[in-house]
């Protein structure tokens, strides 16, 4: 549970906040840069001032930063230079107390696959490595509640998602609920359970991530992407591909194993669907599904078509001159191409 009221000036800008979210495992906070996003994990964290902070039942408002039994790391977050990667690890494992979880720096460095820097000096870390290493460093603090502000954008989108699986086992193993503050929706969307969306210091909507992010699409104020859960993945040596099954309906498609991650889901983009409201004649070169057409909305110059598919969402974006042509229905059965996912295009 997360309550917080917060409304204060910073500067030019205000934070007007005021919101009661009775469960979350996952907390995106997504919106533009200037939109307040960070001033908010401030807020919570007690580095600036609320009226109120409650965080699973417990009132934290006027406790001190250190006595709220959570973590914040923020974009710029230094590593101590006399120290190796291993040093850094070692240093927070044992210095940090009032631990609510166990998690060790063995299990870290594995899940986080940091053996190969361990011996480096900070000094010499690429961005990506850093952010990495401090992430590692965040987690063994200890908390069972971690703030993170842009933790991954210096991250390639490959290393991104093995990351944020890393988040999602994290919560499911250790029970750590996290609150991630990003302006990508793409890495918000493939781990989080529940959404804010912000803008000029305040909360647009705040619910469901894929409620949140229907509201987003629909104000035409982002790319839409789909998010394709499956039950079961299975590497087929023949292809070198990774079989996906659905949960409900048992169809699949295959993928590149680098797109397969802890999560069973896959982020795809409306450019990589195509529909046809035929069977495609041609299904050995690519991934098809059948699903049913559930909304139409126009978007500028394009038509965005939203397919239950398996009891999912996909979104499909198309342009007048296509939607005009096909000549389909609303409930009507369609077919899904999925295009790129046996290359990796991250």
């Amino acid at each position: 549970m997360l309550k917080i009221q917060c409304h204060q000036r910073l500067d030019d800008f205000e934070l007007n906040v005021d919101l009661a979210i009775n469960k979350f495992d996952i907390l995106g906070v997504f919106g533009p840069s200037g939109s307040g996003k960070s001033s908010l994990l401030q807020a919570i964290a007690g580095l600036t001032t609320a009226q109120n902070v409650c965080i699973n039942n417990h009132n934290i408002t006027r406790l001190k930063p250190d006595k709220r039994l959570l973590t914040l790391q923020l974009q710029s977050c230094p590593l101590f230079p006399h120290l190796n990667v291993m040093g850094n690890l070692l240093f927070t494992h044992t210095h940090c107390k009032n631990k609510s979880h166990n998690l060790t720096p063995d299990q870290v460095i594995d899940l986080l696959a940091l053996n190969p820097l361990l011996n480096r000096d900070v000094a010499g870390l690429s961005g990506g490595e850093r952010q990495r290493v401090i992430f590692a460093r965040t987690l063994l603090s200890g908390q069972s509640v971690v703030l993170l502000d842009e933790p991954f954008s210096a991250l390639d989108w490959s290393t991104r998602f093995t990351m944020l699986a890393g988040v999602q086992q994290l919560n499911k193993s250790h029970g750590i609920k996290f609150i991630i503050v990003s302006h990508s929706l793409k890495e918000l969307l493939y781990c989080s359970d529940t959404l804010i969306h912000m803008a000029k210091g305040k909360v647009l909507k705040c619910g469901a991530t894929q409620d949140v992010v229907h509201s987003i699409y629909t104000n035409k104020s982002q790319t839409p992407l789909s998010v394709l859960s499956f039950s079961k993945s299975e590497f087929n040596d023949a292809f070198g591909l990774c079989k996906l099954t659905l949960s409900n309906s048992l169809q699949h498609v295959y993928a590149v194993p680098s797109l397969v991650k802890q999560s069973h889901r896959l982020i795809i983009e409306s450019g990589q669907i195509t529909y046809s409201k035929v069977k495609p004649s041609n299904q050995c070169s690519a991934n098809v599904l059948i699903g049913m057409l559930e909304n139409t909305q126009q978007l500028d110059e394009q038509w965005l078509l939203t397919v239950n598919v398996d009891t999912q969402l996909l979104y499909c974006a198309v342009s007048k001159r296509q939607w005009q042509q096909s000549n389909v229905q609303l409930g009507e059965q369609v077919y899904l191409t999925i295009n790129n996912l046996e290359t990796s295009h991250y």
